[in-house]
C-alpha cells in the first residue's frame, strides 16, 4: 500500500473519542456529591441554610431511598431561578474566580441540584418572598418535566424520591436502613450544632426523631442533641489569649475527663459552622488531650472556630468537607492551647464529688512519650481491683482464695522478689545488638512451665526447659474468659443479669434509632433497654461480666461497641465483638496485685485453652526469653 493510499485510509478510519451525553456526564458527576442519601441531605439543608432559613424540617422514608423531603421558610426562588437551579454550574453564591476565596456560604458549586436530580425523581415547589405564586416542578432523572404554579407560603420544599433509581449498581452498595438513617441523623445534629439560631425539626416516616428550638443558644442545640445526661457533664471551651484582636473566635464545650466515651462519635470539629474532617484539627485534638485523657477514651466535644473565609479553603473535595488552612502552624497551635487551658484549669474531682482515677493533670504528651497501649488495655475502663477480693472465682477457685487473707500484700515475696530483679538485670545486661538477639519471642509451646513471681504487677514471670518466658496477665485472662464466653453462649442467648436500678443511657440520636430497630437483637447480646415517655432510653438488663459486676461506665462502653458500626457487621460479628470486650473488662488488669495460687491457676487454665499463646484481638500472650539468648549475655557461648 502506498503512502497516499495509507494516509487516506487513516482520514477515513472513524475515531475512538467521543463527547459523553449530558445524562451520562449527569450520573458520573454525581458519584462525586451524591454518595448516599446522607449526602443529599447535606446538600438540601446547606441550601436551605444559605437561603437563610429560620425553621427547617427535614423527613425521611426508609433510609433516604424512598423519600428525602426538606421544607424550609427560606428566600424562596422565582420561577427562573427554579429552572435555573438544576442546571450544572449555576448558582448565586459566587460570581466570580475572586469570591472563591471569601466564600460565606455553604454552598458554591453549583452541582448539588443538578447531580441528585440526575439520580432521582425530584419535585420542587418554592415561592419567592414577595411574590403572588410561587412555582412547581418536576425533573425525572435529569430531564425536567412540568413547570408549574403554585400557592406554596415562602419558602421551598424539595421532594427527593428513588434515590439511584437509575443506577442500580449504586442501589446495591447502600448499606442497610438503620444505617442509612444513622448517617442522615449524624449530618442533620451536625448542623444542629452549627446553627442554633435555626429550628430544626426531623423526623421519619412523620415521627419525630430530633428537634432543636432555634434559640441561638449553642447549650440548647447541644442538649437536643444529646440530651441531659451528656449536657449536664460539659464545660465550655475558653478562648485562648492568642485570638485576641485577629478577628477569629473560638466556641465550644468539653466533657471532663472523669466523663470519657471509648469512642470518638461524641466529637464535632466545625470550622465557620460547618462539620469538616481534618486531619490538622484531629492531630491537635488528640494532642491536647493525651494529657489528660486515658488511651482510648475520648470527650464529648463540640468545637466550633470562626476563622476569616480568606484563611480556610473549602473548595477541596466537591463535597466540601475537607479544609486546609493557610498557617497550619497556627491552627494547630490555637486548638491546642484551648484545650489545654480549658482542661488545666479542671479539679481533679469530679462533679459528683468522687476522685477521678484516670486524670493526671501533671502528665505531659503520653502520646509522644509513652509506648503505644494494646487495644486491649486502651478498652479498659474500669478502676483497677484484686482478684483476691473474689472478683473472679470461677478462676482462681477456693486454693487460691485460701491463699489470699490481704487483697493488698506485696507480690512477689522478698525472697522471690530477689530473683525477680537478677533475672531482670541479667537481662537487661544483655543490650539491644546482642548477636545473639536479645529480642523476645512469641511463644508456640511450654515444655514443664512453672512461675517464678509476677513482675511489674502486669506480667507473670516463669521458666521451663527453654528458658524464661513472660505471661502478659490481662491477656492471659481476657483469652480464658473469651473462650468460656464463647463455648457458654454458642447458638444460645448471652446471660442477662438484672440491674436493680435502671442506667439512663447516654446516646447519640443515630444510637437511638438503631435502639428502636434492633431491640430484639438487643436482647440476644443481653441487653434489655427501655424507653420511657419521655424518649429517655434506660438499660434494664445487661450482660454477665464473668462474676464482676458491671458500673454504668462499662455497662454505656458494652453498648457503645454494640451500637457502634453495626451497619459494616454481622449479628454474629456483633456478637464475637462484645464477647471480646465483656472478655476485656473482665479479666484482670496490669497493676493488678496477684497472689502465688493466683498465678499458677491462671498459667494452668491458659494452657487449657485452644489457643492460649494469642489473645482474642490477635497478639501474643506469652514471650519468651531462650536460654541461649540468656547464656550469651553473660558470655558463655
Amino acid at each position: 500500500m502506498t503512502s497516499d493510499a495509507a494516509t487516506e485510509k487513516n482520514q477515513n478510519t472513524s475515531g475512538v473519542i467521543r463527547v459523553l451525553s449530558e445524562e451520562v456526564v449527569g450520573r458520573i458527576a454525581a458519584g462525586e456529591v451524591v454518595e448516599r442519601p446522607a449526602s443529599v441531605v447535606k446538600e438540601l439543608v446547606e441550601n436551605a441554610i444559605d437561603a437563610q432559613a429560620r425553621r427547617i424540617e427535614i423527613e425521611i422514608k426508609e433510609g433516604g431511598q424512598k423519600l428525602i423531603e426538606i421544607t424550609d421558610d427560606g428566600n424562596g426562588m422565582c420561577r427562573q431561578d427554579a429552572v435555573l437551579a438544576f442546571t450544572p454550574h449555576a448558582t448565586s453564591k459566587i460570581r466570580s474566580e475572586t469570591d472563591l476565596d471569601h466564600l460565606e456560604s455553604l454552598g458554591f458549586r453549583g452541582e448539588a441540584l443538578a447531580t441528585i436530580a440526575a439520580v432521582s425523581r425530584v419535585a420542587l415547589v418554592t415561592r419567592l418572598a414577595g411574590s403572588e405564586a410561587g412555582t412547581r416542578l418536576q425533573v425525572d432523572g435529569g430531564r425536567l418535566g412540568s413547570v408549574e404554579p403554585d400557592h406554596f407560603p415562602r419558602g421551598t420544599r424539595i421532594q427527593v424520591r428513588n434515590l439511584f433509581f437509575n443506577v442500580p449498581a449504586r442501589r446495591k452498595f447502600l448499606k442497610s436502613v438503620q444505617s442509612e438513617m444513622a448517617q442522615i441523623s449524624d449530618v442533620v445534629c451536625h448542623y444542629m450544632l452549627g446553627y442554633p439560631e435555626i429550628a430544626f425539626r426531623f423526623t421519619r416516616n412523620n415521627a419525630p426523631l430530633a428537634s432543636s428550638p432555634g434559640s441561638g443558644s449553642l447549650i440548647d442545640a447541644v442538649l437536643a442533641v444529646y440530651g441531659p445526661e451528656v449536657t449536664g457533664s460539659l464545660i465550655p471551651i475558653k478562648e485562648p489569649l492568642s485570638l485576641a484582636g485577629t478577628g477569629c473566635s473560638l466556641r465550644g464545650f468539653i466533657s471532663r475527663p472523669t466523663d470519657a466515651r471509648p469512642s470518638n462519635r461524641y466529637m464535632t470539629l466545625l470550622v465557620n459552622r460547618r462539620y469538616v474532617r481534618s486531619k490538622l484539627l484531629s492531630q491537635a485534638v488528640a494532642k491536647a488531650l493525651s494529657a489528660f485523657f486515658p488511651r482510648g477514651r475520648w470527650p464529648v466535644l463540640i468545637f466550633d472556630l470562626r476563622l476569616p473565609p480568606e484563611v480556610v479553603d473549602v473548595n477541596v473535595h466537591p463535597q466540601k468537607i475537607e479544609v486546609r488552612f493557610r498557617d497550619e502552624r497556627w491552627i494547630f497551635g490555637l486548638v491546642w492551647e484551648a484545650l489545654q487551658t480549658t482542661l488545666s484549669g479542671l479539679s481533679m474531682v469530679a462533679p459528683d464529688g468522687t476522685a477521678s482515677a484516670d486524670f493526671d493533670i501533671s502528665a505531659e504528651t503520653r502520646a509522644d512519650d509513652q509506648p503505644a497501649a494494646t487495644e486491649s488495655d486502651r478498652d479498659e475502663a474500669t478502676p483497677a481491683f484484686s482478684p483476691s477480693e473474689s472478683a473472679h472465682p470461677s478462676l482462681f477457685g477456693e486454693s487460691a482464695a485460701s491463699g489470699a487473707d490481704s487483697a493488698t500484700s506485696p507480690v512477689p515475696q522478698p525472697a522471690v522478689a530477689g530473683r525477680v530483679y537478677e533475672l531482670k538485670e541479667a537481662v537487661e545486661r544483655l543490650g539491644p545488638n546482642s548477636a545473639a538477639g536479645a529480642a523476645l519471642e512469641p511463644v508456640k509451646q511450654l515444655q514443664e512451665p512453672r512461675i517464678l513471681a509476677q513482675l511489674l504487677q502486669a506480667y507473670l514471670l516463669g521458666e521451663d526447659r527453654d528458658g524464661l518466658f513472660i505471661v502478659d496477665q490481662h491477656a492471659a485472662h481476657e483469652r480464658i474468659l473469651f473462650d468460656t464466653y464463647v463455648q457458654a453462649y454458642r447458638d444460645q442467648k448471652i446471660a442477662a443479669q438484672p440491674l436493680l436500678f435502671p442506667i439512663p443511657l447516654k446516646l447519640l440520636p443515630s444510637e437511638r434509632m438503631i435502639m428502636k430497630e434492633r431491640g430484639e437483637q438487643l436482647r440476644e447480646l443481653g441487653f434489655s433497654i427501655q424507653q420511657e415517655e419521655d424518649g429517655q432510653f434506660y438499660a434494664i438488663s445487661v450482660p454477665i461480666l464473668g462474676g464482676k459486676s458491671a458500673d454504668n461506665e462499662v455497662i454505656q462502653d458494652l453498648l457503645s461497641q454494640v451500637l457502634g458500626g453495626w451497619e459494616t457487621r454481622s449479628l454474629d460479628e456483633v456478637k464475637l465483638d462484645l464477647l471480646k470486650m465483656m472478655a476485656c473488662k473482665a479479666a484482670v488488669k496490669a497493676g493488678d496485685p496477684l497472689k502465688e495460687p493466683e498465678m499458677r491457676s491462671l498459667l494452668e487454665q491458659l494452657l487449657k485453652t485452644p489457643n492460649p499463646f494469642t489473645c482474642p484481638h490477635g497478639r501474643p500472650i506469652v514471650v519468651r526469653l531462650a536460654t541461649r539468648q540468656i547464656e550469651h549475655g553473660f558470655l558463655r557461648v
